[in-house]
């Protein structure tokens, strides 16, 4: 049964090899067609750049005769014109002839040289400048016909300068040099009148009107090649436009050989044939270490699968570093992708090391600990792996997430904390609020029952006035710590709330000289309680008055807006004041932390809780000596 499917498996091998041998050469046959096609895409390229450079740099080459001759006639009006400076010009700037008529009357004035012919069909054109070339037997000549004000002048110079140009950097050198290429058959410029060049080998050639595809590609500016018969060989002809600032002048046609083409595919042919026979004998020897191998892998699948299915994150690492195997729950720890990981050094991918495999491949321990990764509270324990002669061949590191355990133990003790607090203030306030309201009561009929002339009997009252009332104040704070925050759930209106909030503090901002700009967007409202909200915001106020009360070194600036954006209301307050460092800033929502000198500590902590309990969040960035934001989002 057995040997059966192993012989099944052999033909199943066989049809694999041989659609790899057919795919082989079918891929091979169409990458060659393909550089033969790059290759004389890359031809055309030079002789398309080439011709137009050509031209445009015949246009500039013309423009700078032109220019000179312009200088010519310019100079002889200025001089003033007659016949030995005439000469004397031609024969300087070797000028053929030089004529000069009225603009006028068309009468000859001046004349030197002999011209070929009075070109009177200049005369009559309305362009200041015409120039036209002719040929007298093999030699090219250029005429010339400037009208100025007063004058005509018509001069003849010979072109040969224009036909050399032409010849050393024009198509010429080109079509000479894909001439004696071996690979290129023919190559042709031509337009619907007829050929424009072409290599030696071709007299005549098909008609563009003549071959639909010639029309095709002149007519949709597109790009076509096809295999078709030169000289009783196929070739490969590749036809493309040639434009020149949008302008179509004509076709370029390049034939290339395909007899490397054919030599490429029958010696790939023969490599494919001996590639499948030693790719079959291999398969054969490969095939027994195949089954050898296949319970090795069938017993590392289940173990993957096995660590697959473990909670915690796993890291394995071999003893050069690499990474050798992690789960899916180290993925979704780290956020790192498998693939970015296996097979790459532990020790660049965690520079810091942090589960201490170093220590376990160097040292040979277990290692067991706690730290801060990937954002997350992480307990770790690294083991080393041994092989069978109690040899390090590497580490492995099982991770557990205990974010929400930490979080959860930090907030049962501060939920114990805050009970154990609220014990402490209720028995404090019990103990403490009946003598304050006696001696309230007391100092009232001192006030009122005794006389009030002696001014330092007034002084020492008002005094103990005053200092009973902070002592409320800090009882009033001690109680709000135990108090339940939201009494009554209802809507109010948080933009009137700060309006009053402001009014309340504007005479301490007046006294302090402190400006405040105000951007409070009208009939924002939210659900809760409107008092105990409206004590929230005058804590945190107060605190940025405090903040510039000091200050002298600038002006005083508080900052205050209000917008709402879709279900986020956002307040913020911001004071250019003191500002704090990290530490402070850390600490600032804790109880009875304070940096004043009469503060309590508990204004800012009282203000957070009563913010958190109408569903919203309060932050504050600051900077020492720059000043300090509190935001606060409220979700509506």
């Amino acid at each position: 049964m057995k040997s059966r499917r192993y012989i099944l498996i052999a033909i199943i091998l066989l049809i694999i090899l041989g659609i790899f041998m057919t795919l082989g050469i079918v891929n091979s046959r169409r990458e060659m067609m393909h550089l033969i096609k790059e290759e004389a895409r890359s031809f055309l390229s030079v002789v398309a750049s080439t011709q137009e450079n050509a031209i445009f740099a015949e246009g500039k080459y013309e423009d700078e005769i032109i220019d000179k001759l312009i200088s010519v006639c310019h100079y002889l009006e200025a001089t003033g014109i007659n016949k030995t400076t005439l000469s004397k010009i031609r024969q300087s700037f070797r000028l053929n002839s030089v004529t000069i008529f009225d603009i006028y009357t068309k009468k000859m004035m001046f004349s030197s040289g002999n011209p070929l012919e009075i070109s009177s069909s200049a005369f009559a054109a309305k362009e200041k400048i015409f120039y036209e070339y002719f040929n007298i037997g093999q030699k090219k000549h250029m005429r010339f016909v400037y009208k100025t004000q007063k004058n005509i002048f018509q001069i003849e110079i010979s072109a040969e300068e224009v036909q050399r140009f032409r010849q050393e950097f024009g198509i010429n050198k080109i079509i000479t040099q894909l001439s004696i290429n071996p690979t290129v058959e023919y190559l042709v410029l031509q337009d619907k009148k007829g050929i424009i060049f072409a290599t030696p080998n071709i007299q005549t050639i098909t008609k563009i009107e003549d071959d639909s595809v010639l029309v095709s590609v002149y007519e949709q500016h597109i790009e076509m090649s096809r295999i078709t018969e030169f000289e009783d060989e196929n070739i490969l002809e590749l036809v493309r436009p040639f434009i020149v600032s949008g302008q179509s002048l004509g076709l370029f046609r390049i034939g290339i050989s395909l007899d490397g083409f054919h030599r490429h595919v029958r010696a790939s042919e023969r490599q494919l044939i001996v590639l499948f026979v030693i790719l079959f004998g291999a398969g054969f020897v490969l095939f027994y270490f195949f089954a050898k191998y296949q319970s090795y892998m069938d017993l590392r699948g289940l173990f993957d699968k096995t660590l697959g299915a473990v909670e915690d994150g796993i890291l394995t690492v071999n003893s050069k570093g690499l990474v050798i195997g992690v789960n899916e729950a180290f993925s979704r720890l780290s956020s790192l992708d498998e693939k970015m990981i296996l097979n790459h050094n532990y020790f660049m991918i965690f520079k810091n090391d942090p589960f201490d495999i170093q220590r376990a491949l160097k040292q040979g321990t277990k290692v067991i600990d706690e730290k801060c990764v990937f954002e997350r509270n992480i307990q770790y324990s690294t083991y080393p792996l041994l092989d069978t002669k109690r040899r390090i061949n590497g580490a492995i590191s099982v991770l557990r997430d205990i974010t929400k355990l930490r979080a959860f133990e930090k907030e049962r003790e501060e939920t114990e904390r805050l009970k154990f607090l609220g014990n402490l203030v209720a028995n404090f306030a019990h103990e403490i609020k009946n003598p304050l309201n006696g001696l309230s009561i007391a100092t009232q009929r001192l006030v009122k029952e005794f006389s009030q002339e002696n001014k330092e009997y007034i002084r020492l009252t008002t005094t103990i006035k005053k200092e009973i009332e902070a002592l409320n104040k800090i009882l009033n704070d001690f109680l709000s710590l135990v108090r339940p925050r939201i009494k009554e759930k209802k809507e109010f209106n948080l933009s009137l709330v700060i309006q009053d909030t402001i009014d309340i503090i504007r005479g301490q901002v007046n006294k302090d000289k402190i400006e405040l700009k105000c951007n409070i967007k009208k009939d924002v409202k939210m659900y809760g309680n409107m008092e105990d909200f409206k004590r929230a915001l005058l804590n945190i106020l107060l605190n940025a008055v405090d903040a510039l009360s000091d200050m002298k070194n600038r002006k005083k600036l508080i900052t205050i807006d209000l917008t709402e954006h879709d279900d986020l209301i956002q307040f913020t307050i911001i004071d250019n004041g003191k500002g704090m460092d990290t530490e402070e800033q850390e600490r600032i929502f804790t109880p009875y932390f304070t940096t004043k000198k009469k503060g309590t500590g508990l204004g800012l902590f009282i203000a957070q809780k009563i913010i958190n309990d109408h569903n919203a969040e309060i932050k504050v960035t600051s900077e020492r000596d720059r000043g300090t934001t509190f935001n606060i989002y409220i979700k509506v």
